[in-house]
């Protein structure tokens, strides 16, 4: 009698280093995964640019991906290549051939998701992609399963720890975002080119995916509004904390019911509060659902053997047949289009911050008096710069960010200089 387990056969396409780091789990940890999958997932062919040292001789080597798409011997398809032409052409083409996908690909998803669900309903195929945002967080499974129970209400999460591990060095060695950004890329947290990550295109990807899951909507990247940290400086880190606060990127999503918000910028968030208690290239994804109320989850973003995990634990599931057929928490023809409200019409406070002269700084109602009365001053610091000039750093009340704006456009450059505002945002959690 033969009591071998079965075998699930795969194909990984792209061996950088996440793909390198799920082939790595699979072969140090082979008898925990087959215990836990009831089944041996198996490598047997293989895709990049070139062949690796590190891959066993005996496994297939394909210089061109799309191979594997029509090789019957591979199973399941793991699409480690990133970016949006042939990972795209790859996964359409391995659906349309009756294998199963497993991805990493944030952008692939926020950017042509309608398309990639649509192809998944037409050919009835299986596409999961927990290691697409957070690392190994399971945030997409809770959000397909843990939390189906519960209309989404909101959304706060680190998604990119290059960014967080460059606001914590920036506020705790006092250096500037230039310095720790070096400092970064010499650790291996930023790339060469860091701009996805610093202008915060890498978390729009991310939290474009959490929306979707979130209310069962079409993913709509184009409209979202982002910002980076490349313009905050040491002085906005120290003068926020100073007020009682920490500055966080931070992945946005709120629930209006007939729209939503979905953004990413930089916003002060209090000090006391836990999500901004998250520091280093550690990432967190805080929730808030009608019945669970608030859930959080802290972990590692990013990292060969990190993000493999969640790649491998998605193959576990499709050996343990635990698949998740709808890409998005609704069949295609039920995937809504949600309006993306308008920012300039948030309400909430904001941090403004500026120079002004020793007079307007010894005048007590200055600021109340130049800014027309539009809002009210929750909090208040005066830093002396020279004989002449003081740093003036504020935290407003809730107002509307329009009503603030038009304010703003008015300011005279000889009387308040430097001038700067950031988001604050509440998560009473």
């Amino acid at each position: 009698m033969n009591n071998s387990p079965k075998k699930l056969r795969i194909g990984i396409a792209g061996l950088g280093t996440v793909g390198r780091g799920v082939y790595e789990i699979l072969q140090k940890d082979r008898e925990l995964i087959t215990s836990r999958a009831n089944c041996l997932i198996e490598v047997v062919g293989v895709s990049a640019k070139s062949p690796k040292d590190f891959i066993d001789k005996k496994i297939k080597f394909y210089s061109n991906p799309l191979a594997m798409a029509e090789d019957k011997n591979i199973d399941v398809i793991v699409e480690l290549i990133g970016g949006v032409g042939v990972a795209k052409d790859l996964i359409l083409q391995s659906l349309k051939n009756s294998k199963k996908v497993v991805t990493a690909n944030k952008a692939l998803l926020a950017e042509h998701g309608a398309e990639i669900a649509l192809a998944l309903e037409k050919y009835q195929g299986v596409i999961l992609y927990e290691a697409s945002v957070a690392g190994a967080n399971p945030i997409i499974k809770a959000l397909r399963e843990g939390f189906s129970a519960n209309e989404i209400k909101e959304i706060y999460a680190i998604l990119n720890g290059t960014c967080n591990f460059i606001l914590t060095k920036m506020l705790d060695e006092k250096q500037e975002y230039f310095v720790t950004l070096t400092e970064a890329q010499k650790l291996g947290y930023a790339e060469a080119d860091p701009t996805f990550d610093v202008e915060g295109i890498d978390s729009a990807h991310k939290i474009v995916i959490l929306s979707s899951l979130a209310c069962a909507t079409l993913p709509n990247f184009k409209e979202t509004h982002i910002e980076g940290i490349s313009k905050l400086s040491i002085q906005d880190l120290s003068i926020a904390f100073e007020l009682g606060y920490k500055i966080k990127l931070l992945g946005i999503f709120k629930n209006y019911g007939n729209e939503i918000q979905q953004s990413v910028y930089p916003a002060l968030i209090l000090k006391n509060e836990k999500i901004a208690q998250v520091d280093g290239s550690y990432n967190s994804i805080l929730t808030l659902g009608n019945n669970c109320e608030f859930n959080m989850m802290i972990g590692r973003g990013a990292g060969g053997l990190t993000t493999g995990s969640a790649v491998v634990a998605d193959l576990i599931d499709i050996a343990s047949n635990r698949e998740n057929n709808l890409l998005f928490n609704a069949k295609f023809t039920d995937l809504k289009t949600v309006k993306i409200a308008d920012l300039s019409l948030r309400l909430g406070k904001y941090f403004l911050s500026f120079v002004i002269s020793k007079d307007q700084a010894n005048d007590k109602n200055f600021i109340e008096k130049y800014f027309n009365n539009i809002f009210k001053i929750e909090k208040i610091i005066y830093k002396k710069i020279d004989e002449n000039d003081f740093l003036c750093a504020l935290i407003t009340n809730q107002i509307i960010e329009k009503k603030l704006f038009g304010s703003i456009a008015n300011i005279d450059s000889t009387q308040i200089k430097n001038f700067k505002f950031i988001r604050v945002e509440e998560t009473k959690f």
